[in-house]
């Protein structure tokens, strides 16, 4: 299996940090708005509704404070991700009773398994490190995040 960037199916342009949001409702409004900007078949509540599903079957969060939810999607070419950075956390039933202020979010084709999957796993790993978690959480711009992942995650994907 070839190694996968983190990266890779970021954009800036789907990087928001945010003084608050009000409830775990509607970060996965606005994850789905980000998922699904600039595709012509696929809406923002479609990608909303497929992440609060999905979450329903157990929740996303890691523990200390991120999580990454995640969802197939029929009719998506290649995987595509969100990052959503919060001032103020909010509770997203985490296993470690924290609230959840950092978010990466994934939307993966429908046939995408085991790519899906190494991502997942490269991502849990990225931010299981507090280090890692320390530098995202002290970054101010949408371009200083991009940078923490490309910096660290993609020189293991080389």
């Amino acid at each position: 299996m070839e190694n996968v960037s983190l990266t890779r199916y970021l954009d800036v342009s789907r990087v928001r940090l945010l003084q608050e949001i009000s409830s775990k409702k509607r970060v996965f409004e606005l994850l789905g708005e980000l998922l699904a900007k600039d595709l012509e078949d696929i809406q923002a509540t479609q990608v909303s509704a497929s992440l609060q599903a999905r979450e329903r079957l157990g929740t996303t969060a890691l523990g200390e404070g991120v999580a990454i939810p995640h969802c197939r999607i029929d009719n998506l070419k290649e995987i595509r991700c969100a990052v959503v950075k919060l001032n103020q956390a909010v509770d997203f039933d985490a296993p470690d009773q924290q609230d959840v202020s950092l978010f990466y979010a994934l939307l993966v084709p429908e046939d995408a398994t085991d790519e899906h999957l190494k991502t997942l796993g490269l991502l849990a790993e990225f931010l299981s490190d507090q280090d890692n978690r320390n530098k995202l959480r002290n970054c101010t711009t949408a371009k200083e995040i991009l940078n923490i992942f490309a910096e660290i995650s993609d020189k293991h994907a080389a």
